[in-house]
Formats: C-alpha cells, sequence, structure tokens
C-alpha cells in the first residue's frame, strides 16, 4: 500500500476528508462525475453551496479531485481515490453470500488444482465485473548468466537480469550519480561490478554473498560498491518463478471497463505470458510477513504491469489491481497470488475482504 501511503500524506481537514471520501464513494456506485447538488442531496451535507464548491477547488489543487472545466462535476484522481482506499475500514469481511461461493468453487483444489483455480477466478471475475488472475507455482532456482544496465532518462534505469534457460527479469532502479559524473561511463562501472558480484550464483546465493559484502568496511568506503550491492539486492529480492497452475477469467469484463485499446493490448499481451504474468505479480504483491495475508491495492496502475517505467510523462492505464499473496507452504508450490484487474473505480470496499478471503481459503484447501 505504498502507494496509498503517499496519497495520505496531503493534510486535509475533517471535512475536506468527508468531501473527499463522499465523491469517491459517488464516483465508484455510479461511475460519472459528481456535482456539488448531488453531495448534497445524496450525503445531506449541511454547509452552503459556496462553501462546497471552494472545498472542492481546494481538493482539485491539491491533486485529489479532477474537473474538466468550472461548470463541471468532479471525480477523484489516481490520488483521490489511492488516500480513499488507504482509509477504507478493513476490518469488515466479505459478504457472506460471497464467501459460499468462493468456497463451493473451491472444493476441488486439493485434488484438481486446475480444476479448482478455474472455478475459483470464474467466481471472483463474476462477482467484482474484474479480470481475475490466480497462480500457484515454485520459485526457480537457476544461477545468473548475464546483468545488463539500460541507461533511461536522468538517473534512472533498468537493470535486466538473465538466467539460465533463457528467462529474464526487468527491475527499474534509481541510481545515485555524482555531481558532474559520465552518466555512461558510470553506468558501465556498475554493470561490471553487479557481473562480478551476481553472474554465476543463484539468487538465494547471491543474496548471502551480498548481504555479506554490504556489511565490510569496503562497501562502507567505495561508493560505487555500495550502489552494486543495493541494485544487486533488488534484484534478489524477487524470486523468478515457474507457474504451476495459473489461471486467468474476465478477460470480457476488463476490455468493456477500459477505453484505451492501447492499454488493453498491453494488458491482453502480458496475460498471454503465464511466467512473465506470475512474476509481475510475485512483484506487485509482496509478501506481508507474519499473519493473515493482506491484500494490495494498486490504483492507477500504469507502467507497472510489464514494470517499465511510462515513456510519456506517467501515462494512465485507467486500471487498478487488488491482489493477495497466497501463503501455501510445505511440500508443491511455494509461491501463489489471487488478484483482481479492473477500472479504477472498483468497489475496493468489498474487494479488499474478498481477495483476502479468497487467499486464506486457496492456502487452506491446499494444505488441507
Amino acid at each position: 500500500m505504498g502507494e496509498a501511503a503517499e496519497a495520505e500524506t496531503v493534510h486535509l481537514t475533517e471535512r475536506q476528508e468527508r468531501i473527499l471520501r463522499a465523491v469517491c464513494r459517488d464516483f465508484v456506485v455510479y461511475g460519472q462525475e459528481v456535482g456539488s447538488s448531488a453531495l448534497v442531496r445524496r450525503h445531506g451535507f449541511r454547509w452552503s453551496s459556496a462553501t462546497l464548491r471552494q472545498e472542492l477547488a481546494v481538493l482539485e489543487a491539491l491533486g485529489l479531485l479532477r474537473r474538466p472545466h468550472r461548470s463541471a462535476g468532479c471525480s477523484p484522481t489516481d490520488d483521490g481515490m489511492r488516500r480513499f482506499v488507504a482509509q477504507l475500514d478493513r476490518s469488515l469481511g466479505p459478504q457472506p453470500a460471497l464467501v459460499s461461493a468462493v468456497d463451493r468453487s473451491l472444493e476441488h483444489l486439493r485434488d484438481d488444482p486446475g480444476r479448482g483455480m478455474r472455478a475459483a477466478v470464474c467466481v471472483l471475475s463474476e462477482v467484482s465485473g474484474c479480470l481475475a488472475v490466480s497462480f500457484l507455482g515454485t520459485a526457480k532456482a537457476g544461477r545468473m548468466e548475464q546483468v545488463d544496465v539500460v541507461p533511461l532518462v536522468g538517473a534512472r534505469a533498468l537493470v535486466v537480469l538473465t538466467l539460465e534457460g533463457g528467462a529474464s527479469q526487468i527491475q527499474p532502479v534509481e541510481l545515485e550519480l555524482p555531481e558532474g559524473a559520465d552518466a555512461g561511463a558510470e553506468l558501465r562501472r556498475l554493470q561490471e561490478r553487479l557481473r562480478r558480484l551476481c553472474v554465476g550464483h543463484s539468487l538465494p546465493s547471491a543474496r548471502e554473498v551480498l548481504l555479506a559484502r554490504l556489511g565490510e568496511r569496503e562497501a562502507q568506503v567505495d561508493r560505487l560498491l555500495a550502489q552494486a550491492l543495493r541494485v544487486g539486492l533488488s534484484l534478489c529480492a524477487v524470486s523468478l518463478l515457474d507457474p504451476l497452475w495459473m489461471q486467468v477469467a474476465g478477460q470480457p469484463a476488463l476490455a468493456r471497463g477500459v477505453s484505451d485499446t492501447g492499454s488493453l493490448g498491453e494488458v491482453l499481451s502480458l496475460l498471454e505470458d503465464d511466467q512473465r504474468l506470475a512474476e509481475v505479480l510475485e512483484q506487485l504483491l509482496p509478501a506481508t510477513g507474519d499473519g493473515p495475508p493482506r491484500a494490495q491495492v494498486h490504483v492507477g496502475v500504469r507502467g507497472r504491469l510489464d514494470l517499465r517505467p511510462p515513456d510519456d510523462g506517467g501515462r494512465e492505464l485507467g486500471l487498478s489491481l487488488v491482489g493477495c499473496r497466497v501463503p501455501v507452504a510445505g511440500e508443491g508450490p511455494d509461491r501463489g497470488a489471487v488478484a483482481l484487474l479492473g477500472p479504477a473505480r472498483m468497489d475496493y470496499a468489498a474487494m479488499i475482504p474478498l481477495v483476502e478471503y479468497a487467499a486464506r481459503a486457496m492456502a487452506a484447501r491446499m494444505c488441507a
């Protein structure tokens, strides 16, 4: 929920918070721009129209609402929706009828994972109106064969990791370049350091080596080594996956919710590659440690669906993702996730507990 935390840093008065929640709620329910008169009628606000319009203008100036022109209604921005999601009451469970539907769909999961997961994603897609994805898989233990650093704009770069067998991983990174440095030469030196540190190791063994080097005095005084260690650890933090079972349902629902055909094409292309899709979900849905699984929410997924920074200053895909890691353990698969991908106006209050319940139920049946 890192994005939601960033959206929360803007300070709002209690009145502004109430107005923002009302706009977001109405946008989710009705899917249209919300006018001040509708806010008064639906939520019983007792402030004057002038006061309400003034507060809406403040929220617009803060980047939490948008209006196409002065006399139009407003709708939340991605930041506004992130703030709304971050403040939802997450103690509420899913609706009993949805729990029953998920339970029935997973009856055969243990005996036939493919069939059970197919039934589950069909149920999730039907009740949410979104595209539903679920996978179970294992981490690859292949050794790293190559590391390449590709410059982007400014201090940004892509680190491309290639494992034996041809699997690859792309990781965007922010670099710390010294004043006046030749960026190209600096990146080449960083690339060579990364290759010496990582090539020939598996991801787990490289992580051990990098952590040991990080504690050495040399890493404290050698700026380039310290940066190479930091970048290397970010590469090793994500396990490349072999998805044993992958199921997707609801492509027509996603198509109805996305107006940008180019964006839809990118997403549908991603859905055709099971391994890449599993790795993207693994990175967007990090493990949350001990305790019950907790859903991650990404409002405005943008370029992270293919893990490349947008090349046009942050083009919005108009999509959101609600997903949760499946805490599987023991023999068989050691990774898993369940996720919903849909329009930014999805019903987060209902979808977050539903996805969390589906992840818990899937884990319980796999380990039964």
